[in-house]
């Protein structure tokens, strides 16, 4: 047997549209809460159609990509819903960033107007970008008139969201992900259950695909998005959330998931279920929150943007925590097909192999870079049949069931000695004893060599760095036992909470 699975299929359905079937069905329920401020999806939807009716008006087409500098709030929803039923895309530009990126990525999208918040507006008045004020639209279009009729027919196969990734040349790419993309994660059956009434907290930076996840995962769903207007999402305010607001949901990365569980893991008391994505789970503070609070379900997910927020999911249990793999990457959420390639042919279960994804997640390609597009998505024959994949660097295989195990990054391997290495067989090797969390990097030194170094927040079954070598020699090869082990209190985050390498480096003398 080949390594490829396939999740079921939905029928496809562009976002605003599987929005609106859902305001219909649960007019007078609570769509979004914020601070002093509830919208129920009758209200949401009525305010969307205005806002995109005064788009239109403004020179909207189907097809335009419409920039939005803002922070998450209780405008934001409505105004992606109107760009979306204007026709157009929207592509949410994070207000921490330099203006000089913004700038950039404005004028790239080339769109006929801009939407900012009183902070995105700021930064547009500097560079000399004009703009709609999202408040201002909100008030402005309420004596618009909102003649659904009037709205242009949209395919499930035009882009819906522009997401920003790390480019290899230094320069960011933009990933056009169709609305398909989305509306596949959230139909029926979905990728998990929510149960009834479900409330997530909206925690997410606005240009990552987490916050897609978030909003339209409540929105398409019947739920409540309840937003956090602060930048950092702490323990006290998700207690909060989960007694006063009645919050059942929350994703985070793992690494803010370490800090937060292993600062004050009652804070999660509540929640129906937690969602972890975007790095390797730590067994052991999966361990922790399974065995403090059983009730709560656990998930860990997997995907690159380029596939819209996951395209694996796993419930984690207990037995996961204990084995030497580490937590499983999962199974093909819905309409997703997974493939293990080694040189474009699939491999056998249990071979390790290229992560490769086919499906109605894949994004259309990057915003005018077609040599990237070329690189990454490509046809390939599988099962006698030309598929459309996205080749995700990423190293796994498939168990005999059909989940996925993650074996780090294609472009990760380092060589050793003459040995390839994947850095992740490391970290998991120390997750294994125990650690928290844990990086592996292979700096050169004087001599122009390689060795590894392992960064780890320390175990409570190891004393000392030479101690923690010891029992990394009893299970690993002896190349890939790390030169040095540096224990930290607690891992540098970048703004995407995922752990800065390049600052961990720095604090102990490595080159970058």
């Amino acid at each position: 047997m080949t390594s490829s699975v396939y999740g079921d299929m939905n029928k496809e359905e562009t976002i605003h549209g599987a929005f609106e079937r859902v305001a219909l069905e649960f007019p007078h329920r609570e769509a979004i809460v914020s601070t002093g401020e509830r919208l129920t999806y009758s209200e949401l939807c009525a305010e969307s159609l205005r806002i995109a009716s005064v788009l239109i008006a403004r020179g909207v087409l189907p097809g335009d990509i419409v920039p939005v500098v803002a922070r998450r709030s209780r405008d934001l929803p409505a105004a992606l819903l109107g760009i979306l039923m204007a026709g157009a895309a929207y592509g949410i530009l994070d207000v921490r960033w330099p203006s000089a990126r913004i700038d950039t990525f404005v004028r790239d999208m080339r769109a006929p107007v801009v939407l900012a918040d009183a902070a995105g507006a700021t930064i547009l008045d500097a560079v000399g970008i004009d703009h709609i004020d999202l408040a201002a639209l909100r008030g402005g279009s309420r004596d618009a008139p909102a003649p659904a009729e009037a709205l242009p027919d949209v395919d499930p196969g035009a882009t819906a969201t522009v997401f920003w990734t790390s480019g290899s040349t230094g320069n960011p790419k933009a990933v056009l992900s169709p609305h398909r993309a989305t509306t596949r994660l959230f139909g029926s059956p979905g990728f998990m259950d929510w149960g009834d009434t479900p409330v997530m907290i909206n925690a997410a930076a606005v240009a990552w695909d987490a916050f897609t996840l978030e909003l339209w995962g409540m929105l398409l769903s019947g739920g409540t998005v309840l937003v956090h207007e602060d930048d950092l999402l702490l323990p006290p305010a998700i207690r909060s959330y989960v007694a006063d607001f009645g919050a059942t949901h929350l994703f985070l990365t793992p690494s803010l998931y370490d800090v937060i569980a292993g600062g004050d893991i009652g804070c999660l008391a509540g929640l129906r279920a937690l969602l972890l994505g975007g790095d390797k789970p730590s067994p052991a503070r999966c361990h922790a929150l399974l065995s403090a609070y059983p009730g709560i379900e656990l998930y860990n997910g997997y995907g690159p943007v380029e596939s819209c927020v996951f395209a694996t999911v796993h419930r984690i249990v207990d037995a996961d925590t204990v084995t030497t793999t580490g937590i499983p990457a999962g199974r093909p959420v819905p309409g997703t097909e997974l493939h293990i390639l080694r040189d474009g042919v699939p491999v056998a279960r249990g071979e390790t192999g290229e992560v490769t994804i086919g499906g109605t997640g894949l994004a259309a390609g990057y915003m005018n870079a077609p040599d990237q597009t070329a690189a990454a998505f490509r046809d390939v024959t599988i099962d006698g049949r030309s598929r459309r994949v996205y080749l995700t660097g990423d190293q796994g295989r498939l168990d005999a069931s059909g989940v996925l195990h993650f074996a780090g990054r294609k472009d990760a391997q380092i060589k050793v000695a003459g040995h390839r290495i994947e850095p992740a067989e490391i970290e998991v090797a120390a997750l294994a004893l125990g650690c928290k969390r844990a990086v592996a990097i292979a700096p050169r030194d004087r001599d122009g060599d390689r060795r590894i170094v392992l960064f780890a927040e320390r175990p409570d079954t190891v004393g000392s760095e030479a101690e923690m070598r010891g029992r990394l020699r009893a299970t690993l090869p002896s190349y890939m036992v790390p030169a040095a082990v540096h224990f930290v209190t607690a891992m540098p985050l970048l703004e995407n909470t995922k752990i800065d390498k390049r600052q961990l480096s720095a604090r102990f003398g490595y080159p970058a």
